[in-house]
């Protein structure tokens, strides 16, 4: 799945109630987030833009350029200082005119605004729920997979973890309810982990709400919930690739309580993620 990720450059434009970008740091400080998280190893993308961003005037008688690159205009150093160094270090890149922004089954594009604006997202919550609602609707298991992955970048996924998706029985049916577990693991799983570390079982009963979805340990067959995952080293200068197996015990049991779908995961782990991502061993059947 391609994502372009573009600005609507018309949301820079001064109106009566947002008549200068001092006023609108906090928009700003939105849109940072943003292109932060495109940046992201695991997504690798841009925030497109088009030369009309230059003329664009954000405060009366005053340019975008104007105010970016002469220090014109009511603005705080900071927020120019942000963008010019988004500018500056190809986080935000120019559109060429000549690529067709037409969307297809594989070639999705998200519209990035300043502040609120029609048919576009303004904050980073609202870029990554489209991004997952892009994900959502991939029928394509293989394809699925690899786009998952820029979707939740507070995840670890196991080795090998497609070799089980693919035996998913009516995926395209089962992707969006897939896409919601694994954001909720994503996005509260680590929280909840230091907040009940000495009761886990909370954490479960917090999650399994969450989702609606029961969601529990399976310490009898703790032999068969071991996964492998990858993590990288530094040993004298150089980046080495290391292997760890985790068991992932815990685990949602997905569409009802009788389903053979499911997602094992374990909470976190000092060496793979560095103890800031959750790990996902399985999604799929149960693996006994």
């Amino acid at each position: 799945m391609q994502v372009i990720n573009t600005l609507i450059e018309e949301s820079f434009r001064y109106t009566g109630e947002k008549m200068d970008l001092y006023r609108r740091r906090d928009e700003i400080g939105e849109i940072m987030e943003i292109v932060a998280y495109c940046r992201n190893d695991l997504v690798g993308e841009t925030l497109k833009y088009q030369d009309k961003i230059w003329e664009i005037p954000v405060q009366e008688g005053i340019t975008f350029v104007e105010w970016l690159y002469e220090n014109k205009g009511n603005g705080s150093a900071e927020d120019r200082r942000r963008l010019l160094e988004a500018f500056s270090k190809g986080e935000m890149t120019l559109l060429d005119e000549t690529f067709p922004l037409e969307e297809t089954a594989e070639k999705k594009t998200i519209a990035v605004a300043l502040g609120d604006f029609p048919d576009a997202v303004c904050s980073q919550q609202d870029y990554i729920q489209k991004r997952r609602d892009i994900l959502a609707s991939i029928r394509n298991v293989r394809e699925y997979e690899l786009f998952m992955r820029s979707c939740f970048v507070n995840s670890c996924f196991a080795e090998g973890i497609l070799s089980e998706m693919k035996h998913i029985p009516h995926f395209p049916d089962r992707a969006k309810e897939i896409t919601r577990a694994l954001g909720i693991l994503n996005d509260r799983a680590i929280e909840l982990y230091r907040q009940y570390s000495n009761r886990l079982e909370e954490a479960m009963k917090i999650l399994a709400s969450l989702l609606r979805r029961e969601c529990a340990p399976d310490p009898g067959h703790a032999d068969d919930l071991i996964f492998s995952f990858t993590y990288s080293e530094q040993l004298e200068g150089k980046t080495e690739e290391r292997h760890k197996e985790i068991e992932c015990q815990p685990h949602f049991k997905l569409i009802h309580p009788g389903s053979d779908l499911r997602i094992y995961f374990y909470w976190c782990d000092e060496t793979v993620g560095a103890g800031e991502r959750v790990l996902v061993g399985r999604i799929g059947r149960h693996p006994y």
